[in-house]
């Protein structure tokens, strides 16, 4: 019964949460300059306790070749902004009570470093507007606007082999399964969340971080491998894997069979 509740509990975090709680993100979060990318901008959260009920993202007018993809059930309309670019909305499809995404393919700009797209989510009469700007080391807005950073690929760089993960060390708060995934000093599994696109930010807190315990890391914490830690808005520190913030869900017990991908497709264990 406590794992039924849980599994409840954390739906209605990713669907019905406040909206200090999650935020309307873009992935990729990187891309190339000039690249074609299908950009799926997700909506993990509601509005004050309400589900969405229609997306707007405007379209800068750097980015070219706007094809919005349809969303079954949903109306697409899109129009041009006054001072160029496009706007893209799908409404009349929900409501929605579980985290989702809206694609549309475009081509990225040659010349900036990166992309940041305002996103207006409706839920009913309540609006909310995504577009804050995100600063490196600037402590995080209420309501970021999605970004997605340009970066060409450096070809001194050789990819990492394939075995370099799985043998390096491991900070002291992290073991390794013998599945081979990522587990916490205590045996519970560690997930990571596709909500969080925006490398060094969590964006799972209050209601979400009590549902999924973010994996603490001591205050003198350095990067280790894959493996580093970021702030999180309360002052502590967290590990991230490459990259990707590290989770237990409150559901799991040690020794047990995981439980956290059942409950949503935007958790994953951590290999």
């Amino acid at each position: 019964m406590n794992a039924l509740l849980n599994a409840a509990s954390c739906l209605a975090v990713l669907g019905l949460a406040s909206a200090a709680q999650a935020h309307v993100v873009v992935q990729p979060a990187t891309a190339a300059p000039g690249a074609t990318e299908t950009l799926n901008f997700m909506v993990g959260h509601g509005c004050s306790g309400q589900p969405t009920t229609a997306l707007r993202v405007e379209m800068p007018k750097s980015v070219s070749e706007v094809a919005p993809q349809p969303k079954a059930g949903w109306t697409l309309t899109v129009e041009t902004l006054p001072g160029g670019g496009r706007a893209v909305s799908w409404r009349d499809g929900g409501p929605l009570i579980k985290a989702d995404s809206f694609p549309v393919r475009v081509r990225m700009p040659r010349d900036r470093a990166a992309v940041a797209f305002v996103a207006v989510q409706s839920c009913g009469a309540t609006q909310v507007r995504w577009d804050e700007p995100v600063e490196a080391g600037r402590p995080k807005p209420a309501h970021p606007a999605p970004t997605v950073t340009l970066a060409a690929a450096d070809p001194e760089k050789a990819p990492a082999p394939a075995t370099a993960s799985g043998g390096g060390r491991l900070p002291k708060e992290v073991q390794r399964r013998a599945d081979g995934a990522l587990a916490d000093a205590a045996g519970k599994p560690l997930y990571t969340w596709d909500i969080d696109t925006m490398v060094g930010m969590s964006h799972c807190e209050t209601d979400c971080a009590a549902m999924w315990p973010p994996l603490k890391a001591p205050k003198t914490a350095k990067p280790m491998g894959d493996f580093s830690p970021i702030s999180r808005e309360d002052g502590s520190a967290q590990w991230t894997y490459k990259t990707k913030p590290l989770y237990t869900y409150s559901g799991d017990k040690p020794g047990e069979a995981p439980a956290g991908e059942k409950v949503s497709n935007l958790w994953h264990l951590a290999h």
